[in-house]
């Protein structure tokens, strides 16, 4: 009886250390967070926030960490953190020497410092340690180094930032990092003096750069390492075709916002300078959103156009059709409907005497790019003086086979019973698209 209770308390014990590893954090609570930083000093520790949580730094409490030794991991859940240096002491996210952070799905802050003598903004800071970002977006924030020349090296001169996912939105970066399917936008990124900085200072694969004004600094003598598949709109910083990269002098982008997912991303469409040019090779599975890349060819940057459902082949082939060169009023509109492969087809025509018909089905994909639909067309309605209109009946009007060839074409061809109709084909093109759905090939 004594072993097995002897058992029982070691089984327990190894249990509860398990547990130990992960520690909650209540909204808000900063003490909380400071006590897991404490934690993964001697322990491996992921500290979960709150759902959406809001974690404000004050005077008497701050949100802000600066992680010592150990392995901390953030799953940031789609929490804010607003930090800031109080009279330039501390640090927004810090790690040293030797230890290892690893922050998820949170959104960075700056927060006006609050010094009666001066002001500083906010930091992501490394002072040689391991830093991972995924799935972050950062505002106004900086990223900077305690170590010598504002670089931070591992063995072998390699950065030891690195971020995949992310927007950097009107921040500083002035410290070595890899970037993968990353967004900045009126951001800059400076390295140290010339003759100290190694050719891999800063590298860059399938991420999208955007500003009104330069984007490199001091990087002239040690330009920007690519992996490619990158779209910028500063031709300074050492990129071009010839890296596999590509420059444009403008890119039109919105603010970002709430796309699905847990942080804040910039939306791309089809057509977009970043549209399907990363490179396959340095994909990211999934984007900013968790949403599924194109594995063959993604988007670069954080924001992934027509990923998962959004592919043409599942829901990107939903949206409105028009034939070039035909007159308004002649439309297809394409809506899948249910996971079944049933979709419901609209055709806004006119027959050959020039009477106009509208036209309707519920069909199904036969393969992912074609629809086969029964249609029909109301006839006998009434509109009713102030209601709906009454007396309205179906009736069988034919068939229509869609080929969806991409994202911006389709060939339609119908076959009618009805002579004032009878057969023909045609191509379609894309007039708009399902909002936050988009379309990917």
């Amino acid at each position: 009886m004594l072993r097995f209770v002897m058992f029982l308390s070691f089984a327990l014990g190894l249990y509860q250390t398990a547990e130990a590893g992960i520690v909650r954090i209540a909204d808000g609570d900063c003490v909380a967070l400071q006590n897991a930083v404490k934690s993964a000093e001697t322990a491996p520790t992921t500290a979960q926030l709150a759902r959406s949580g809001n974690y404000v730094s004050s005077i008497t409490s701050t949100c802000g960490l600066d992680l010592k030794a150990g392995n901390l991991t953030i799953e940031g859940n789609g929490s804010t953190l607003t930090a800031q240096e109080i009279c330039g002491l501390g640090t927004t996210l810090g790690v040293e020497y030797g230890a290892s952070l690893t922050i998820r799905n949170l959104q960075v802050k700056d927060q006006t410092d609050t010094c009666l003598i001066g002001s500083s903004s906010a930091r992501i800071s490394s002072g040689g340690g391991t830093l991972a970002l995924e799935n972050v977006t950062v505002w106004g924030n900086g990223l900077v180094s305690n170590t010598f020349n504002g670089n931070v090296f591992g063995i072998g001169g390699s950065p030891t930032v690195t971020m995949r996912n992310t927007t950097w939105i009107n921040a500083s970066l002035t410290s070595s990092f890899e970037a993968y399917n990353s967004t900045f936008i009126n951001s800059k990124l400076t390295l140290g003096p010339s003759g100290f900085v190694p050719q891999s200072a800063i590298l860059l694969s399938n991420s999208l750069l955007s500003s009104a004004t330069r984007i490199c600094f001091g990087t002239d003598d040690a330009p920007l390492a690519s992996f490619g598949g990158n779209v910028l709109t500063d031709s300074g910083c050492g990129l071009s075709t010839s890296t596999g990269d590509k420059i444009v002098s403008v890119l039109t982008l919105p603010a970002a916002d709430d796309h699905g997912g847990l942080v804040p991303t910039m939306q791309i469409g089809y057509g977009h300078p970043a549209y399907r040019f990363g490179v396959a090779q340095y994909c990211e599975a999934t984007d900013a959103r968790g949403v599924t890349r194109n594995a063959a060819n993604c988007d670069s940057g954080a924001y992934e156009s027509g990923g998962g459902l959004g592919l043409v082949t599942e829901n990107g082939m939903n949206g409105l059709y028009y034939v070039p060169g035909i007159s308004n009023g002649h439309y297809v509109s394409v809506q899948r409907i249910h996971d079944n492969k049933d979709v419901m087809v609209f055709w806004n025509t006119f027959d050959q005497n020039g009477e106009p018909a509208w036209i309707f089905g519920v069909g199904t994909l036969t393969s992912d790019r074609h629809i086969h639909a029964a249609m029909y067309r109301n006839l006998g309605g009434v509109l009713q003086p102030g209601g709906s209109p009454t007396g309205a009946k179906p009736s069988e009007w034919g068939t229509v086979d869609i080929d969806v060839t991409s994202c911006s074409a389709a060939q339609f061809a119908y076959q009618s019973s009805l002579p004032e109709f009878g057969s023909g084909q045609f191509l379609l093109t894309r007039l708009a698209f399902e909002s936050a759905i988009n379309c990917g090939d």
